[in-house]
């Protein structure tokens, strides 16, 4: 069999394959379109290999177009039969109109008793059964005289077995080029369709969903890979027991509006099930049933959650970034890993400036929760109306200046995650006793709303006061404290760990200006020192010192006028706060280094040979007092 085109002309004589092939050849068709000769039988079998092969749409003309449009599924375009076809082949046999007779089928024969009444011709005119009765349907009843025979391949056949002329039927090169275009027509519509087909497939194959479609008699017509997957090899009847109640299912398949969805549980996991009617031309044709997956809706619930809150909580400190190397802390860390396996609340504890909030974050990334948020909030920096709604939220009109939408609370942002409470000490009485409800209970209410809605969060609370010295002045609810304190972290001030030190030092210096460094002895005046407001102190302490020195190495004259010497029956070193006097060598420093500036035109080098200091502290100064553009 020849080589099978998208399109493919079935000819029954050699002058419409001729013609066909000039056509093809003038317009550069060979890759699109190709033609089959043959009749009868020959023609189906033919047309079916090709349909199977790939050809979409088929051109014949006569009786082939009834064979290819019994027996394949694919669109068939006729080449309708012309009076000046007919004409020119009664002309072309030089006989009389008495001595000719022609053999059609179907449309052809239709057009050539037409033709016999019109032009007035005294031509026979034959309709056989089938090609294959030709001879016993024809040849009998001829007139005598008659000579010629017109028809196509299965004509010329009996012709020549009778000694008798034959005509192929004249073709029309313009008719069979109308045919071409439409069937190029056709094919264009199929690949549209085949694009839409594809893209609507690749797009149901494409969704997390499980998608099946179904009858209104319940045969199951089509199902998605998800679909595949999740029920395996279940009768299509089985899955839909699965999905509905029996005495539902017929009502699923019949009713015009799309159903509201349901949870189903499936193989130990939780579904929603939604049901959505096809309706063509008011009446129900199938039915969609789209299963997704509970836990994937949850998770684009949260991360809904997270988008629609401004802040996109998130924690960036890792145990990693713990500076220290003593026991004290070390120690620490081991135990806060350890919390990190568990879900139960932590009370962690410490002095200010120890790193609360650091050991928080460290806990949560450390922990299962590590890809959820972590919603912090210092429970000191709100008054309680303002508290209450941050924490649970509020609906909208719930209170004067509300937002007109109403707005989401830290709890329920953080469903699946992890809530700080900072300085838990400092929270009113009433709203720790609806906190206690939601540890509790584990669900929330907005302000302004009774709708309940579960949450699952881990709280991490900090203080630096002694709550239980707080519950005895009843000022912290006692229940509550029990609810925090599953677990304790008390967090070693840097007294208790001077050992760290240096190693404070250099992570401060490598982070902010990496050409600073410090001498042994100055260290070792550093480490002589109390630091009341612990690491958060120190780092400042630090950033003054840089700031104030005119050397890339401090030493311990450098320390002067920052910490000071104390003596009370032995020496010790305090960190000195900030003065009025201080404040006014900062504002002096800043205006003579603008000063200098404005002189110098700008020139940095310039600046800073003139201040004796170098350009790389010129720099930092420069950034400190805020003076680069």
């Amino acid at each position: 069999m020849k080589e099978i085109r998208d399109i493919m002309i079935f000819s029954a004589s050699d002058v419409f394959t001729s013609v066909a092939r000039q056509i093809i050849l003038r317009r550069r068709l060979t890759g699109r379109v190709g033609i089959i000769e043959g009749t009868g039988k020959n023609t189906i079998r033919n047309a079916k290999e090709a349909v199977s092969s790939g050809a979409r749409v088929l051109i014949a003309r006569g009786r082939n177009v009834r064979l290819l449009e019994e027996n394949v599924s694919c669109p068939v375009v006729d080449v309708p039969y012309l009076y000046e076809e007919i004409y020119e082949s009664v002309h072309m046999g030089n006989f009389a109109p008495e001595q000719i007779a022609m053999i059609g089928f179907d449309n052809a024969y239709d057009t050539m008793l037409r033709f016999q009444r019109i032009s007035g011709m005294n031509v026979q005119v034959f309709n056989p059964e089938s090609t294959d009765t030709i001879e016993q349907d024809v040849i009998g009843t001829l007139n005598p005289g008659t000579r010629l025979l017109i028809g196509g391949f299965s004509v010329k056949l009996v012709a020549d077995a009778h000694q008798l002329q034959h005509v192929m039927l004249r073709v029309h090169s313009n008719n069979v080029e109308i045919a071409i275009d439409r069937a190029l027509n056709i094919l264009t519509s199929l690949e549209a369709k085949d694009e839409y087909l594809q893209t609507i497939l690749a797009t149901v194959n494409g969704t997390p969903d499980a998608v099946l479609n179904y009858s209104c008699s319940g045969d199951l017509l089509f199902l998605n890979d998800n679909a595949k997957a999740l029920f395996h090899n279940q009768p299509p009847e089985e899955i839909l027991r699965l999905l509905f109640p029996e005495q539902e299912i017929e009502q699923v398949l019949s009713q015009k509006k799309p159903s509201q969805k349901s949870i189903v549980k499936l193989f130990d996991r939780v579904f929603l099930v939604n049901c959505k009617p096809i309706i063509v031309n008011a009446q129900i044709k199938s039915v969609v049933v789209i299963v997704g997956s509970g836990n994937r809706i949850q998770s684009a619930e949260k991360q809904i959650r997270m988008k629609l809150n401004e802040k996109h909580p998130t924690a960036r400190y890792t145990f990693d970034d713990i500076i220290g190397k003593s026991v004290s802390i070390q120690e620490t860390i081991r135990l806060g890993k350890k919390y990190a396996r568990s879900n139960s609340a932590i009370l962690i504890s410490g002095e200010t400036g120890t790193g609360k909030e650091v050991f928080a974050q460290s806990i949560h990334t450390s922990s299962n929760r590590a890809a959820e948020p972590f919603v912090a909030i210092n429970c000191a920096a709100l008054p309680e109306s303002i508290l209450e709604s941050e924490l649970f939220g509020y609906v909208k009109g719930a209170f004067t200046g509300a937002n007109k939408e109403g707005k989401m609370g830290l709890f329920e942002l953080a469903h699946g995650g992890t809530v700080f409470l900072d300085e838990i000490g400092e929270m009113n009485i009433d709203v720790q006793a609806k906190l206690l409800r939601v540890l509790q209970e584990k669900e929330i209410s907005r302000l302004g709303d009774h709708k309940i809605i579960p949450i699952d969060v881990r709280v991490i609370s900090a203080t630096n006061k002694n709550l239980e010295e707080l519950v005895r002045e009843r000022k912290f609810r006692e229940d509550l404290l029990y609810r925090l304190n599953v677990l304790e972290l008390n967090l070693p001030p840097l007294r208790d760990r001077k050992e760290d030190i240096p190693s404070l030092i250099e992570h401060y210096t490598s982070k902010n200006c990496p050409e600073i460094t410090f001498g042994k002895e100055a260290i070792s005046l550093l480490q002589q020192s109390n630091y009341p407001g612990n690491i958060r102190q120190f780092f400042n302490l630090l950033e003054r010192t840089i700031t104030l020195s005119d050397n890339t190495c401090i030493l311990p004259e450098h320390l002067e006028g920052i910490i000071r010497r104390r003596t009370a029956g032995h020496t010790q070193l305090t960190a000195v706060a900030p003065t009025s006097t201080d404040i006014d060598i900062v504002q002096y420093e800043r205006e003579k280094i603008k000063e200098v500036l404005q002189r110098s035109g700008g020139n940095r080098a310039q600046a800073a040979a003139e201040l004796k200091i170098s350009t790389t502290t010129l720099w930092r100064k420069l950034k400190k007092h805020h003076l680069i553009p």
